[in-house]
């Protein structure tokens, strides 16, 4: 109505809403007044004071990405939809239905005129139909004429809203969910709920009950799985739709289909190391990987939706990433490329900047459906909330306790606060596991008690299912689903074969049967086990593997130690600065100007020389002494004596703590593997040799059992799972701060196997979660986990020292910019990507004294740590003998 009108009929009484030039400025509040109407069609009066034009002028928004958050939204946008979704327009006095009017003008050419027994009628008079603007439910008959909603003609077709129902064979809780009626909806799915049953079930209905097609988005979380929709889908699968895609792939639909350059070719990650070795300084180091810092920083922006600032400062290592963000996606816009995350933030470029790629991708996805909610980036969300925008009618199908990514920015605040996101949404929680034995759900469900942050939800097993009858025979005789056994670190790889051997000797296919662990150096000894026992296995790790950092000390530790008498220059340079020793670089090439060396010859150039590295110089000549001993004993002795004697492993923590994350091994990972390999090799000298002849043999044939950390188990389940390696370190990671997301992790392990989990652990330092199974462990406290840009360790960076008065710079700092200059040098590369002047000052400031202490400073990231940690630390410290009065 306009401003002041009376309205007429059965609107006479109804709340009277002003859209003015208040809500011009500042829409939300009618907005959520309107919304809230709409979506319950309750009637109301709008009084437009405010030009239709105006209202309906396209927004758009060209700023950075990055800058905005998963719940932007054009709210004028909203607005303008919200006053002409259901309404009539009396402003001239006799109510005019618009949406009648435009399916008529639309479909003029089939026939279709406007008026008659309702809204619409077609060629020969029959039948006709009522244009639905409301919230796409089934309204059913009125007047004998059918109902077809406004999105459907906008499509190029009336088709009659239908009352159906589900008509699979589903359970209660399965069955309201696929016959959800009114705009979006939360399906909080835990494991063997039957998610997938219930999305394709959906997917279908809604064609059934007369929903265009080709208004219809499904995002599957990858390829396989949207193949699998697809082919449940069977008939209800058109050439019009459902649109059963990836979310990658829908965003290069949009790329290709409104981008400004026209289609795009996707590029691959070595494509991508490629583009990023052209654009930045990254400097290659051997046995180390110095371009996934940039990829990760990369991610973090695009993905994460971080500023390139921010993102530098949780991957220091990607030296220059902000500079050169903008170059990186430039370089990909002109060969016309884009990688995987580039499609998912240039489609949301594209929607922001045009109005009209929004409008005609919005008019596939006006009703959508999304499976695995709960791994949504900020990006993701932001991306399908434009792309369903402005009725955010979305199906999201997920389990905030599956969880399991969040090193990419996944949060289960995304499931919690669903309704935020997506107004008006319902709920249908799935309540039963028909994959687990009830022993395992019942186990599930007492671990996931101790976590806060998640949806309230019942667990259980279906009603009369009981526990499979254990073995009778066999290392797992009379044990039953959920078996946990405490065992000797040295002895976890062989029970994992002597549990895989029972299975398959009881009839399991090896295909039938998983090992998981929390990272991939923990499957190493099991991998070693099982090809030493020649039982069939995927091969995870190869050699190259035996190039990490911890590794490869360790085997030069082992080396020397079996001859302390010829010490390659490549093992000195390895073991002299692992643990920190902080010898002077200059002392180092003392020590490895020839190809070999001694524990003799590094004596004696001891006793040649004066100052603060003579006592460094002759400790590590003891402690090579000291690995020589244990060598003569046994591997076993002679790993102690590196990681515990000479301390290597409170080294390598220091460089794991200086980590932007925990999402793969860390070098005291490697170490506990080494150890728990040792009994297999007693020989220290040739354990390397040996271990490099096992990885690089072939599997043996036939189908073989699984091996594989939790985290690449997507969407997986095997009748019988190992879960190895739940002991503390592991479960919860050590480099994790938030324990909750760990739990979550070990939860996804055990709820993989569909007969018997078996759960090893370290008998001395057994996981926590262990005593949580059964609920009784006490209930804690749970700290906040840190935000996802911030790397661990970093809140303490550069808190200063003294400085120097104004324009002097301190002995430290002008050491350190002499070092950055040679290091510059023989690098060829300029000297701020060794350290730039603000992470140098920084530095200088600080004056660590350990490497812990230089970790925490700005700029030190996990690489140039190992690289340059030990080297800045003598650098200093002979800046402060100069500094002695």
């Amino acid at each position: 109505m306009a401003p002041g009108a009376a309205a007429a009929g059965p609107w006479a009484d109804a709340p009277r809403v002003t859209v003015g030039p208040d809500a011009l400025r500042d829409p939300r509040p009618v907005v959520d007044v309107l919304h809230g109407a709409w979506s319950t069609r309750r009637p109301v009066v709008v009084e437009l004071g405010v030009d239709p034009a105006a209202l309906r002028e396209p927004e758009c928004h060209d700023g950075p990405v990055f800058a905005l958050g998963p719940d932007f939204t054009f709210w004028r946008e909203r607005l303008a939809f919200l006053v002409w979704a259901n309404s009539y327009d009396a402003r001239d006095g006799e109510p005019v239905w618009w949406h009648g009017r435009r399916a008529a003008r639309r479909l003029a050419g089939d026939g279709v005129v406007e008026g008659g027994p309702a809204d619409v009628t077609g060629p020969d008079g029959s039948p006709s139909w009522w244009v639905d603007g409301g919230p796409p439910d089934v309204p059913g008959p009125l007047d004998g004429a059918g109902v077809v909603h406004r999105w459907s003609a906008e499509a190029g077709r009336l088709l009659a809203s239908l009352d159906r129902h589900p008509d699979a064979d589903l359970a209660p809780d399965q069955w309201a969910a696929v016959d959800h009626r009114s705009g979006p909806a939360r399906v909080i799915a835990p494991a063997g709920s039957g998610k997938t049953r219930v999305l394709t079930e959906r997917l279908g209905l809604l064609v059934r009950r007369g929903t265009h097609p080709g208004v219809l988005t499904a995002l599957a979380y990858n390829t396989r799985a949207a193949d699998e929709l697809r082919g449940r889908l069977g008939d209800a699968l058109t050439p019009e739709g459902p649109h059963v895609q990836t979310l990658n792939s829908l965003a290069l639909w949009i790329c290709n289909s409104f981008g400004p350059s026209g289609p795009v070719r996707v590029v691959e990650e070595i494509g991508v190391r490629d583009l990023v070795g052209e654009l930045f300084e990254v400097k290659r180091q051997a046995n180390t990987d110095t371009t996934a810092p940039y990829l990760a920083a990369l991610s973090l922006v695009r993905l994460g939706l971080v500023t390139p600032e921010a993102a530098e400062e949780a991957y220091p290592d990607a030296s220059g990433l902000a500079a050169g963000f903008s170059r990186f996606r430039a370089a990909l816009e002109a060969r016309g490329q884009v990688d995987f995350d580039e499609q998912i933030y240039r489609a949301i470029e594209i929607l922001l900047v045009d109005p009209g790629a929004r409008a005609a991708a919005q008019g596939r996805c006006r009703r959508m459906l999304v499976d695995e909610f709960q791994d949504l980036t900020p990006a993701h969300l932001l991306l399908i909330r434009l792309l369903v925008a402005p009725g955010f009618d979305c199906f999201g199908v997920g389990d905030d306790d599956q969880v399991i990514y969040g090193y990419t920015g996944a949060t289960p605040e995304f499931l919690i606060d669903f309704a935020d996101y997506f107004p008006g949404a319902a709920d249908h929680p799935l309540e039963v596991n028909y994959r687990c034995p009830p022993a395992i759900v019942d186990a599930a469900r007492h671990l996931l008690g101790y976590n806060r942050e998640r949806v309230a939800k019942v667990i259980r097993s279906p009603e009369g299912r009981a526990d499979p009858v254990p073995m009778a025979t066999g290392a797992l005789a009379g044990r039953g689903p959920l078996v946990v056994e405490a065992v000797a670190a040295d002895g976890l790889a062989g029970r994992c074969v002597e549990v895989i051997d029972a299975w398959r000797n009881a009839g399991v296919d090896p295909s039938d049967i998983a090992v998981l662990a929390r990272v991939n150096a923990a499957l190493l000894p099991v991998q070693v086990a099982c090809l030493e026992s020649d039982v069939p296995c995927t091969t995870p790790l190869g050699a190259q593997v035996l190039g990490r950092t911890g590794i490869r000390t360790a085997f030069a530790y082992l080396r020397i130690g079996g001859d302390p008498g010829a010490i390659r220059r490549e093992d000195v340079r390895d073991t002299i600065r692992r643990p920190s020793r902080g010898i002077a670089p200059m002392v180092v090439d003392m020590v490895t100007k020839n190809r070999t060396t001694s524990v003799a010859d590094i004596r004696r150039l001891a006793g040649r020389l004066s100052g603060r590295d003579v006592p460094k110089l002759r400790a590590y000549a003891d402690d090579l002494e000291a690995v020589a001993e244990a060598a003569s004993h046994s591997t076993a002795d002679a790993l102690r004596a590196v990681r515990v004697g000479i301390g290597l492993d409170a080294t390598l923590d220091t460089l794991d703590a200086s980590r932007a994350g925990a999402d793969r091994s860390t070098h005291a990972d490697d170490l506990a593997a080494l150890e728990s390999l040792a009994p297999f090799h007693s020989e220290a000298a040739t354990f390397g040799h040996w271990l490099r002849e096992v990885l690089d043999r072939p599997a043996p044939p036939g189908p073989g059992v699984e091996l594989s950390t939790v985290h690449r188990i997507k969407g997986k389940e095997w009748g019988h799972v190992l879960v190895v390696g739940a002991s503390a370190g592991l479960f919860p990671h050590r480099l994790s701060d938030d324990v909750e997301g760990e739990r979550r992790v070990f939860h996804v392990a055990l709820t993989r196997g569909g007969t018997q989990v078996v759960v090893l652990a370290d008998r001395d330092a057994p996981s926590p979660f262990l005593a949580e199974l059964d609920g009784t462990a006490p209930h804690v406290t749970v700290a906040p986990r840190a935000p996802a840009a911030t790397a661990p360790g970093r809140s303490e960076r550069n808190r200063p020292g003294p400085r120097p008065a104004a324009g002097e710079a301190g002995p430290g700092e002008a050491a350190l910019r002499a070092w950055r200059s040679s290091v510059a040098r023989k690098d060829g590369v300029p000297a701020y990507v060794v350290l730039n002047d603000r992470e140098l000052v920084g530095i200088a400031e600080r004056d660590p004294d350990t490497l812990a202490d230089l970790g925490r400073c700005r700029g030190m990231g996990p690489i140039r740590l190992e690289r340059w940690g030990d080297e800045i630390l003598a650098v200093l410290d002979g800046a402060r003998a100069v500094d002695v009065p």
